[in-house]
């Protein structure tokens, strides 16, 4: 097995590089429309409540690095076939279009597991917090499964 227990072990507590992302009106409009939620008016959208989806987007997307270098941290890549396991968002409170938000996290868990027919695999569990000049404003729990092969 090419990534140890004790490797995957040591990656808890890992930090995310982080960065800020702001939820733009013209993308606020077009995510709303996209799950079929009223959108926003383009000209007056700043301020206004954005789509509780922008909690995972915004997670994501301002984490500080790509997929590919979270999954390299697992030794992992995306030929292996990593899949998204569960998600969980808590709102701490609404989102608002126009607003920059802070983001940062940690891998909270990580843990090997053995199918009894997909074999080895490692669950790995990492928050996101998103936050602005007045705390907490979200928080995105999600984990990845790496699929482990025998060499």
């Amino acid at each position: 097995m090419p990534f140890t227990e004790d490797e995957l072990a040591a990656q808890v507590g890992r930090e995310f590089p982080g960065g800020t992302y702001t939820i733009e009106p013209w993308r606020a409009w077009l995510v709303a429309d996209a799950v079929l939620a009223e959108p926003p008016s383009l000209k007056d959208a700043d301020g206004r409540v954005a789509h509780p989806l922008f909690a995972w987007l915004a997670a994501t997307g301002a984490m500080g690095i790509t997929w590919d270098e979270l999954f390299s941290w697992f030794g992992a890549t995306a030929a292996d076939g990593p899949v998204f396991g569960e998600h969980e968002t808590t709102l701490h409170r609404p989102l608002r279009i126009g607003a920059t938000y802070r983001v940062s996290g940690r891998i909270v868990s990580a843990e090997r597991k053995v199918g009894r027919r997909t074999g080895p695999f490692d669950v790995v569990g990492y928050a996101l917090d998103l936050h602005d000049a007045d705390g907490a404003v979200a928080t995105c729990w999600n984990s990845i499964v790496l699929p482990r092969r025998e060499p």
